[in-house]
């Protein structure tokens, strides 16, 4: 359901699309029991609707006889959710791709680009559940929670287009708003112990309760806290451990990677995609001659500028490579290359 209005002699204009697609029988390729001797199957099954809205605004602020401002800024969302999957399947991973336990996955009744992975267990009270021999955070030992959502709330762009007579300046920004993108490459450097969250290894002070009871029935203490130092000694168990050992190897490589929500951002970015400076060789010029028809030199430039509160390589990355679209790609990030930035200038000849 869509609208498209011109007012003020067609200077201002609005576009605006409402959609809902319901797509059934999808194809899916569920991993089956190795015991069937196949690891995929493929076949229908699964329910996803797809709600979203689009719109456009143009306006021609500034038109004259040498000079044209004209703007147009976009934005759009789209809101993707499984009503079911196969009979039995409670999450379809759509990517083999696996970093700190992290996936990208879909839910029955949930989100259709969620991130799946492991969870610190905590408390009804909210404390975190530690180890009671060395005091690190433990989990329930499943990577299929559903921790974040690729898909973003808004994105869209700004083209600002400026002609005088023969000269053209443009530029394009575009945005996004929300969406999760796992952190892979952070996780990789706190892992090697080379991340800033991980510089400090120094001392570590970790607060929580124990379970003092079974597995299946537990009992919490009151919260204690653990404390550990570079340069003294503990008595874990049975063995003895340097702090600095307890610091890097039980916490930051091990411990720490149980939750893999540390690693996820939910990303917001301004990005000055594209700007053009051109010059299009007036008529009369060309006219004294017969072969050219048309000049037009540009000056160009991709990726100058990105401001965005993610502390990756780029937001936009993938595992599958930078500027790769599609669900089972975008939004983990693994020690991925950034979009390519440069400049360019280009000659365009009309014979």
């Amino acid at each position: 359901l869509g609208t498209e209005m011109r007012f003020l002699n067609g200077r201002l204009g609005l576009d605006y699309t409402y959609y809902q697609n319901k797509s059934i029988n999808q194809l899916l390729s569920p991993r089956t029991s190795q015991a069937t001797g196949y690891i995929l199957m493929t076949t229908n099954g699964g329910t996803i609707v797809n709600n979203g809205m689009e719109l456009a605004v143009n306006i021609i602020p500034i038109q004259t006889r040498d000079f044209t401002w004209d703007l147009t800024i976009n934005a759009s969302g789209n809101r993707g959710k499984v009503l079911d999957l196969l009979p039995g399947i409670d999450y379809l991973y759509l990517t083999d791709v696996q970093y700190s336990n992290a996936k990208a996955a879909s839910f029955p009744d949930g989100s259709f680009m969620a991130i799946s992975g492991s969870q610190w267990t905590r408390s009804p009270e909210g404390y975190l559940v530690l180890n009671k021999d060395n005091g690190m955070p433990v989990s329930d030992n499943t990577v299929n929670h559903q921790i974040g959502d690729r898909e973003p709330k808004v994105f869209g762009g700004l083209n600002s287009s400026l002609q005088y007579k023969n000269w053209n300046f443009s530029f394009l920004l575009d945005y996004r708003i929300g969406g999760d993108v796992f952190n892979g490459t952070d996780y990789y450097m706190t892992t090697n112990g080379t991340s800033a969250r991980s510089a400090d290894r120094e001392s570590l002070t970790i607060i929580g309760v124990v379970n003092e009871g079974s597995a299946t029935e537990p009992v919490y203490s009151e919260p204690k806290t653990f404390e550990y130092h570079a340069g003294e000694m503990y008595t874990i168990g049975n063995q003895q451990m340097s702090g600095e050992y307890i610091i890097q190897n039980l916490y930051w490589q091990a411990a720490y990677n149980l939750e893999s929500a540390n690693y996820l951002t939910n990303v917001n970015w301004l990005r000055l995609r594209t700007v053009s400076l051109s010059y299009s060789l007036p008529q009369q010029i060309l006219a004294k001659q017969k072969v050219i028809k048309g000049l037009t030199a540009t000056l160009s430039g991709n990726n100058l500028l990105l401001f965005t509160n993610y502390k990756g390589m780029d937001p936009e990355t993938s595992a599958a490579g930078s500027g790769i679209v599609g669900p089972s790609s975008v939004g983990i990030d693994y020690c991925g290359v950034p979009s390519t930035a440069g400049i360019s200038f280009g000659l365009n000849l009309t014979f």
